[in-house]
């Protein structure tokens, strides 16, 4: 059933860029600040949300001075044609996402608090630091898909036949990330996200997931399996043994095992556990362009995407 195209508006961009304990470094470096011919990761990102219509400001949260600097040396005009703004960095993802949301109200981030009564419904998009390949038509696709009357939080996800072409492949180097498989398909998380901060009742949830995020470490899988039983009280047992058992097959290539594991987790169940254990209307978007699904999770994808770079953005800028 074909996803019904929203009034297109406006919203305010945050890119996450923060230095947190939980956050991976790529040769010994802030991901942010790596580079491809020349140009940061964050450059790339920051000049395409720049060209995207329907975002508004542009929040940049991470460690403030250098950013900065980055910024002045990749002579990025902090006011045309989107507003930039700078936040020192916080403690974890979590507050680093709030305070970046209470920064992009009226009057200073310290009167936020006060305001978020009238706000409540205010939505942003937030965009990893990483993905130096995320395209115009991909954040445009996403934003004016994401039904936030509907919903109050709204996650992208990218199909794996839009992920093979990255594939290695013909002695070329590539990429081959792990998969959500549910049901439905095999999906990639694909970083953007579109969200109201003040209807999210359990934000603490937030960060202690995504401390758990990396499923190819068996204590993250424990670890996160005992967390969300044990907050959604078992009503997701089922659920997440099969995205967890279906991930831990697939590694060892048994396929078969991998189907019949994937079966137990539909698309809308997750949803749906996803929203209980948040508190508040949650549900995902097919989003068929991969550009921001290849963020940098480790030194080997980021030297392939270093080699690829050009060939790869040359595809998805071709793609209609």
């Amino acid at each position: 059933m074909p996803i019904a195209l929203h009034k297109q508006k406006t919203y305010d961009a945050i890119v996450v860029a923060g230095e947190e304990a939980a956050s991976r470094r790529v040769l010994n470096q802030h991901k942010a600040f790596l580079k491809i011919n020349g140009q940061y990761c964050i450059d790339y990102v920051i000049k395409t949300l720049q060209q995207v219509p329907g975002v508004r400001h542009i929040y940049i949260i991470g460690p403030r001075d250098r950013l900065s600097a980055v910024l002045k040396e990749c002579s990025l005009d902090l006011k045309v044609p989107k507003r930039i703004h700078l936040i020192e960095q916080a403690g974890n993802l979590y507050e680093n996402v709030w305070h970046a949301f209470l920064a992009t109200l009226p009057g200073s981030p310290a009167e936020g608090h006060s305001k978020l009564s009238q706000y409540r419904d205010k939505a942003v998009l937030i965009v990893p630091c990483d993905a130096p390949l995320i395209t115009v038509q991909e954040v445009t696709y996403f934003m004016a898909h994401s039904d936030m009357d509907r919903y109050d939080y709204v996650l992208g996800l990218t199909p794996e036949e839009s992920m093979a072409y990255f594939y290695p492949r013909d002695g070329r180097p590539g990429i081959k990330m792990s998969y959500l498989h549910m049901k439905e398909k095999n999906y990639r998380i694909n970083n953007l996200h579109m969200v109201k901060p003040a209807k999210i009742k359990n934000r603490n949830h937030i960060n202690r997931m995504y401390a758990y995020r990396y499923q190819k470490r068996i204590i993250n899988i424990i670890q996160l399996g005992l967390y969300v039983i044990r907050t959604d009280r078992f009503r997701s047992y089922r659920l997440l043994m099969g995205l967890q058992l279906a991930v831990k097959c697939s590694g060892y290539n048994l396929e078969k095992f991998t189907r019949f594991f994937s079966r137990w987790a539909p698309r809308k169940e997750l949803e749906n556990a996803i929203s209980r254990l948040l508190n508040t209307r949650f549900a995902s978007l097919e989003v068929p362009y991969p550009g921001a699904a290849l963020d940098i999770d480790n030194d080997a994808d980021f030297r392939s995407l270093r080699v690829m770079f050009d060939a790869w953005r040359r595809h998805l800028e071709s793609m209609p």
